[in-house]
């Protein structure tokens, strides 16, 4: 509990589920894997796990806020520890859907549930979400098929069913398949009535995809959209995590003075939301203020009474769940360089240069 508050109180996803995430998580954000790589956050890979996760968005299932981002497919807010889904995990997105039970939820979702299919019926689609769940959370590239296997059953024996379609596509957000996530996001929000009315979650997940098949612009608009979500719900974790993962959007597209102001935004809301403080340096640094980036750094760590950000853990707790020019901005910092590497989208590494 005293790691959650410390991350910020909650966490963010993509979700992504236990760390190892890293932006994504994307690429972090989420189950845990084998070779990590940006995660889309964001929160959610990610690590952290798409989503800062489990993988059952379920028909709503419990939140956590993860430390960011990307996750990510992520987003997660950060498993404390980290999430982790497979290569890297949703960053994007502070990415972010942590799954607490298989269930089709309540409300209305469960209400339409109820509705279209007979007791038998909804016992085989809890099963078969069940099945689905677990076999997200191995790691291991062999581990992707049998999994997206399940989940696309899923979808065969109900093609009506948003979360069917949310949790194959945050699990393939936090696998780093970019396209195909964003495809099935897109079909369950479609199915949710559109973006105005979709889960506030799905829409940041949505965001996390966008990001990481390269559309910044649309992705930094969808973030605005579940911020406001969140707001206007009285989710305050959901509207934190989807402007936490707005911010690292902007670092991503090279505009640090816009990601200053909303990171100090977030910051004067929630003093101690650490991930922010850790991106409040890299955007910073990036601007070549080598000074006040280094006091940032240090408000850090005066915050920091868990110790989840030392300097050589740092780059390990944000890699997957932030997209990589933050990434890569944190540990230009790090190192104090003018450059900093990362892994990139597409499973290169890339060396981004500052000033």
């Amino acid at each position: 509990q005293q790691q959650q508050r410390q991350l910020g109180r909650g966490r963010a996803v993509a979700g992504r589920q236990e760390e190892t995430r890293g932006m994504a998580s994307l690429r972090s954000s989420g189950l845990t894997a084998g070779r990590r790589v940006p995660s889309a956050s964001g929160v959610l890979p990610r690590p952290q796990s798409l989503s800062r996760g489990q993988v059952q968005r379920g028909q709503q299932q419990q939140q956590q806020r993860q430390p960011t981002c990307f996750a990510g497919a992520g987003g997660e807010r950060e498993s404390e520890g980290g999430r982790g889904v497979g290569r890297r995990e949703l960053g994007l997105g502070l990415a972010v859907a942590a799954a607490a039970a298989v269930s089709l939820g309540s409300g209305v979702g469960a209400a339409l549930a109820a509705a279209r299919f007979d007791s038998k019926q909804l016992d085989e689609l809890n099963k078969l979400f069940g099945e689905a769940i677990e076999l997200s959370k191995l790691g291991g590239e062999e581990s992707f098929a049998p999994a997206d296997e399940a989940w696309t059953k899923i979808i065969e024996f109900s093609p009506e069913t948003s979360a069917a379609w949310s949790n194959r596509g945050t699990f393939r957000l936090q696998r780093g398949k970019w396209a195909d996530a964003m495809a099935d996001m897109e079909q369950a929000i479609a199915l949710e009535g559109g973006l105005e009315s979709a889960d506030g979650y799905l829409v940041n997940n949505y965001a996390n995809a966008l990001g990481a098949n390269g559309k910044w612009d649309q992705a930094l608009d969808i973030y605005k959209k579940s911020a406001a979500i969140g707001a206007a719900n009285g989710e305050s974790d959901l509207e934190e995590i989807a402007d936490a993962n707005y911010t690292l959007g902007l670092l991503q597209i090279g505009e640090e003075e816009r990601a200053l102001e909303s990171v100090r935004g977030l910051l004067r809301k929630d003093p101690n939301f650490l991930d922010m403080r850790a991106a409040e340096t890299a955007i910073l640094w990036a601007m070549g203020r080598q000074a006040d980036a280094e006091e940032a750094w240090d408000r850090l760590q005066q915050s920091d009474e868990a110790g989840l950000y030392p300097k050589q853990f740092a780059i390990i707790r944000v890699q997957g769940r932030w997209p990589p020019r933050a990434t890569a901005a944190l540990s230009a910092f790090i190192t104090l360089s003018k450059k900093g590497n990362t892994v990139d989208y597409d499973g290169q590494v890339k060396t981004f240069e500052f000033k």
